[in-house]
């Protein structure tokens, strides 16, 4: 899918020689450097964020890299030895009850871009393509809650199932739009500020993926 303002991002990024832990410029000048409008610029950092190029924080800005995250030591032993139903089982212990916070404090515009990943997941036309807009979808909902601590956890969780052998495959179109029924649903109910509703949405959701994952080992 052709993303012009994307590209006119990243050739900025090349052309002037920024790195990992570099800030981005605010995003009225950039998108005015860039001859871009602020939504299409929002849309691109929003991609590369998807794919862990670059991540915004409250207040601070946008940063080239991945988040740099407080509490590494101990999140990094998440990673060894983990597999794709471990990941699936702690997400059902997590989102359920992170999304009720969420849904609080969700301002509109977090609600219409969880929307819109909803959209771009029913028409995702391959599992490259489904899974960005999927973390898409999970990492703003634990940004919404403006926790840092949370959002933190996420992103170690996101970046563990971007991995080739731990992510969960959604090969086929008809998983791909089941799911992203769900997404919706669970963008209603946040809609409406239903809390408990969205966590029973997110609970059946996570109880899809995890019954399509191979079985964990005893």
């Amino acid at each position: 899918m052709e993303n012009p303002a994307l590209d006119k991002l990243l050739d900025y990024v090349s052309q002037c020689n920024l790195r990992d832990g570099d800030p981005l410029p605010p995003e009225r000048t950039l998108a005015e450097t860039l001859g871009i409008s602020r939504r299409d610029l929002r849309g691109a950092l929003a991609s590369m964020e998807a794919s862990g190029r670059v991540w915004r924080g409250v207040g601070r800005g946008t940063y080239l890299g991945a988040r740099p995250l407080k509490f590494a030591p101990s999140l990094r032993s998440l990673r060894t030895g983990s597999s794709p139903a471990d990941i699936a089982e702690m997400r059902l212990m997590l989102e359920p009850a992170l999304i009720e916070l969420a849904t609080r404090k969700a301002s509109p515009d977090e609600l219409a871009e969880l929307e819109k990943c909803a959209k771009r997941n029913a028409i995702a036309r391959d599992d490259d393509e489904w899974q960005q807009w999927d973390h898409r979808f999970h990492l703003l909902i634990a940004q919404a809650t403006r926790n840092t601590a949370i959002i933190a956890l996420m992103d170690v969780v996101n970046g563990m199932r971007m991995k080739p052998n731990l992510r969960e495959k959604t090969a086929d179109q008809d998983t791909r739009r089941h799911f992203a029924q769900q997404h919706q649903a669970i963008v209603y109910a946040m809609m409406e500020r239903d809390g408990e509703t969205a966590a029973a949405r997110m609970r059946d959701h996570l109880l899809n993926v995890q019954w399509r994952m191979p079985a964990k080992p005893e």
